[in-house]
């Protein structure tokens, strides 16, 4: 992956906002309440985590099963794998 992407997805992530990442999933039709996209977004804010890396990958999906589930956790990984794979 390119090291400027990787930075780029880093940042966005850090800077996320609950109300942001609420209208991402709605955009999307990902079935995502306000009150989870808030606890999601206060738990990857400002950790410099690394979707493209295998330690970041791990905690994204320890975030994410917690939160909203070990189902909807494995749809998003497989969707965010495919957007990556265009990039």
């Amino acid at each position: 992956m390119n090291p400027f992407i990787e930075q780029l997805v880093i940042q966005r992530m850090n800077q996320l906002t609950p109300g942001e990442l609420y209208q991402y999933a709605s955009q999307y039709n990902i079935p995502v309440t306000k009150q989870q996209a808030s606890s999601i977004a206060m738990r990857v804010q400002n950790k410099n985590i690394n979707p493209f890396k295998p330690d970041g990958q791990q905690t994204l999906r320890k975030i994410l099963n917690e939160e909203i589930g070990t189902e909807l956790a494995e749809i998003l990984e497989k969707q965010f794998e495919h957007l990556a794979k265009g990039l």
